[in-house]
C-alpha cells in the first residue's frame, strides 16, 4: 500500500523545525565529463554521462539524513486516525515500537537516520512536512558545488575519501557495522555545512531514472514516469567511488533496507 497525504488531510502537522540550507539560483555542469571514463570505458560512470549543463531556481535541502525520531512523530501523527498496515514493517527493522497506541523509539537511536524507507514512504514524510525529495539535480548540485572551474569530486572539499569523512567500505572492512547518527563526519561537511552527502546511508531523490541528455537543461526532475528511481550519495557498505558527488544508482521504489535513507529538499518561490 503506498500512502500520500492530501492538503485536506486530518494529520496532525510536525511540531519541530528542520534545518535546511538555502541555494540561490545557479548554473552548473551536471554528470562526468568525459575525460574521467578513460579510453576502455566504464559503464556505472557512463550512466553519468554526458555531463551537460544545468540552471537551478532556488532551492532549499536538509542539512542532515532525515533522524528516526522525526519519522516517529510523523508516524504518530497519521496513525491517529488511520491503521496502515504497510508500515508494520517498520517495528521489527528500525529500533521502533507499537505498544497498540503509539510509536517510540529503543534508546540511543533517536538521531540515527530513518532506513527501512521506499522512495514513496520518504516522499510521504516529505511531503508531511511541508516539503519534498530533492531532484537529482538539486542533490549533485549541493554536493558538487557551484565552481564550474573547480568542481568537487566528493562533498567535501580537500580529496580523498577516509573514515573521518564518511562511513563506507574500505575494501578492507567496513568503517562501521550501521549507518550513524545523521550529525555524524563533521569532516566530511560540504563547505556548507551539510553532512553525509556521501556515506552512511544512500539517498532517494525525486526522479525517475533516465540517461542523461546533452542539451542544456533548466530546474529537470526526470522523466514523467519509469521503472526505477535514483538513489544519490553511497551508503556505509558502498565503496570510496558511491561516495564521488557524480555516482548515480538505480533502484525499483518499493526497496527497502538498512543502507537506503533520505533528506528533503524543494524548490524555494521567490
Amino acid at each position: 500500500m503506498i500512502l500520500f497525504l492530501s492538503c485536506t488531510s486530518s494529520v496532525r502537522a510536525p511540531s519541530f523545525e528542520t534545518e535546511m540550507i538555502l541555494f540561490e539560483q545557479s548554473t552548473f555542469d551536471m554528470g562526468m565529463p568525459e575525460f574521467e571514463i578513460g579510453p576502455y570505458g566504464n559503464s556505472w560512470k557512463e550512466t553519468a554521462q554526458p555531463q551537460h549543463e544545468v540552471t537551478l531556481s532556488k532551492f532549499a535541502i536538509d542539512k542532515t539524513e532525515v533522524p528516526i525520531w522525526q519519522y516517529v512523530e510523523f508516524l504518530n501523527a497519521i496513525e491517529q486516525d488511520n491503521k496502515y498496515s504497510s508500515l508494520a514493517h517498520i517495528h521489527e527493522l528500525q529500533s521502533i515500537t507499537w505498544d497498540g497506541n503509539e510509536y517510540s523509539i529503543e534508546p540511543k537511536r533517536e538521531n540515527h537516520p530513518m532506513t527501512y524507507v521506499s522512495y514513496y514512504d520518504a516522499l510521504t514524510f516529505c511531503s508531511w512536512r511541508g516539503s519534498s525529495l530533492p531532484t537529482e539535480a538539486m542533490w549533485e548540485r549541493t554536493a558538487k558545488g557551484g565552481d564550474r572551474e573547480e568542481p568537487r569530486a566528493y562533498p567535501w572539499e580537500e580529496a580523498g575519501v577516509t573514515c573521518q569523512k564518511a562511513a563506507y567500505y574500505t575494501h578492507a572492512t567496513l568503517c562501521t557495522q550501521y549507518p550513524l547518527h545523521v550529525t555524524s563526519h563533521e569532516d566530511g561537511a560540504t563547505p556548507e555545512g551539510i553532512l553525509n552527502m556521501g556515506g552512511n546511508v544512500s539517498e532517494w531523490v525525486w526522479d525517475w531514472y533516465a540517461r542523461y541528455e546533452e542539451e542544456a537543461a533548466i530546474d529537470p526532475r526526470g522523466p514523467n514516469t519509469g521503472e526505477y528511481k535514483i538513489l544519490r550519495g553511497g551508503g556505509f557498505r558502498d565503496t570510496r567511488d558511491a561516495m564521488r558527488v557524480t555516482d548515480r544508482v538505480m533502484a525499483n521504489p518499493l526497496s527497502r533496507s538498512e543502507g537506503i535513507g533520505f533528506r528533503c529538499g524543494h524548490e524555494v518561490q521567490q
